[in-house]
């Protein structure tokens, strides 16, 4: 590579040789030593020779990590086509039902309209003038009728008009059927408006928001070692959180005999505590490696996506292994830590086994973002 000189007349031609990577330096790029000790004193550990750089980007240039970043690249737009087609069809979906929305609030608000003319001017002497003429058509007497509808009463073949009490309560009524719609349509909606407002807030700065997964506390107040995993383990529990949380991943407590075939994990997360829910939200399955790192024996797997957890809505997590092995497992369960409460799933025959209980199971902890 041809030298480069320093443009500046007082550092007499040095070699620009260094290179400043501080991502918030003014005079970020390619410097020279007398560059270093006047402007980059503070962050020099982000200051490297342009040569070590260079031959830093020479080792890593091989066709395996050439096929690595290529492999991740389309990694990366594959994300973001999913994520262009999953807006598209919700945007679809969204126009749909407003669309819906403000006819079926039209329709309300219409036939609101209608029995509220019996209490608004003449409407029903104009009605009851209308069914007294000679000549009507079978459309005039059905809309003369329609209109005072609201006003008969049937019983037992017998038909009467309400009386003015229960006209009254007739008119309450309608007043009360509109503040419902009003009350519940302006929740909804503007609730929509203020989570699309957060949501165009995040597309514009994606980068400054910040996922941090956190960790629950351990549910368990002992570690034992050669618990048989052999069937289905679950535990139902509800978010302590008073608003909504991004279920990311559990604990998996450290497998202490590996078996000679691939260990895996099918998990099921169901809405609400019984197993034999048809509500299943989220399955997948785990590949357990004996390369797997295991920290106070527990191991971390992260769920392909972040599941939604409201508050205190309770939910149903089972892991099944595809063959037995021995690990570690807890015991004298907690029902309750600072996040979650716990409590023992409803099963039937299917799921039994002698792991589905808050005392002991291989799963500990969990993982959420907020």
């Amino acid at each position: 590579m041809q030298a480069l000189y320093c443009e500046d007349k007082e550092h007499l031609d040095n070699p620009l040789n260094l290179f400043c990577l501080e991502a918030e330096c003014l005079n970020k790029g390619l410097i020279c030593s007398f560059c270093l000790l006047k402007s980059h004193q503070d962050h020099v550990k982000n200051v490297f020779p342009l040569k070590t750089i260079v031959q830093s980007l020479n080792k890593a240039n091989n066709p395996k990590n050439q096929q690595e970043l290529h492999n991740k690249g389309n990694e990366i737009f594959s994300k973001h086509h999913n994520i262009k087609q999953t807006f598209r069809q919700n945007l679809i979906e969204i126009k749909e039902i407003l669309n819906k929305l403000e006819k079926e609030i039209e329709k309300q608000i219409k036939l609101l309209d209608l029995e509220a003319d019996l209490f608004v001017g003449d409407a029903f002497e104009k009605s009851i003038s209308m069914l007294n003429m000679d000549k009507l058509s079978k459309i005039q007497i059905e809309q003369a009728i329609e209109k005072i509808e609201p006003l008969l009463k049937t019983c037992d073949g017998q038909i009467w008009i309400l009386r003015d009490t229960e006209v009254n309560q007739q008119a309450q009524k309608l007043i009360k059927t509109a503040e419902v719609i009003e009350r519940e349509s302006k929740y909804w909606l503007e609730k929509c408006l203020i989570d699309l407002k957060k949501l165009y807030e995040t597309c514009q700065n994606p980068i400054k928001k910040q996922v941090k997964i956190q960790s629950s506390q351990n549910r368990y107040q002992l570690t034992y070692e050669q618990w048989n995993l052999k069937e289905t383990d679950a535990i139902c529990l509800r978010s302590k959180k008073k608003h909504d949380i991004w279920l990311s991943g559990v604990g998996l407590y450290e497998i202490t005999t590996w078996p000679e075939q691939e260990l895996v994990f099918q998990v099921q997360i169901f809405e609400g505590s019984n197993l034999n829910s048809k509500k299943i939200i989220y399955q997948d399955k785990f590949v357990i490696k004996n390369d797997m790192e295991f920290v106070n024996h527990i191991g971390k797997m992260y769920f392909k996506k972040a599941i939604k957890i409201e508050y205190d809505k309770p939910y149903t997590i089972a892991l099944t292994p595809n063959q037995s092995c021995l690990s570690y497992y807890g015991a004298n369960g907690k029902f309750e830590t600072d996040e979650f409460q716990f409590e023992e799933p409803t099963f039937s025959q299917e799921f039994s086994d002698n792991s589905t209980t808050i005392n002991q199971g291989v799963v500990p902890q969990f993982f959420y973002e907020e």
